[in-house]
């Protein structure tokens, strides 16, 4: 019981710092995953078929890359993980 009570305080403090990580690891998640659900809607297919990966932030908008299949699109989306936009640069 009492290694459950010094652990969970340690856990925790793993949570904060993980949501709070330097590199922007959770962030870049959620806008990949906001990618992913924008591109896999625009093209009618199950995300689970849509992969993402951030690229880049410029002005707090980041530049996601999703990919269908064979299909390229990028995604602009802001720090709240808002799509603001997605283009086809190989159409």
């Amino acid at each position: 019981m009492l290694r459950l009570l010094i652990l969970c305080p340690v856990l925790l403090a793993a949570c904060a710092a993980a949501e709070k990580a330097p590199d922007g690891g959770d962030l870049h998640a959620r806008q990949e995953a906001a990618c992913t659900a924008t591109i896999a809607a625009h093209v009618g297919r199950p995300q689970i078929e849509v992969t993402s990966h951030w690229l880049s932030e410029t002005g707090g908008i980041a530049k996601v890359e999703a990919i269908d299949g064979s299909r390229r699109h990028l995604c602009d989306v802001d720090a709240s993980g808002r799509v603001l936009g997605y283009s086809h640069p190989d159409a």
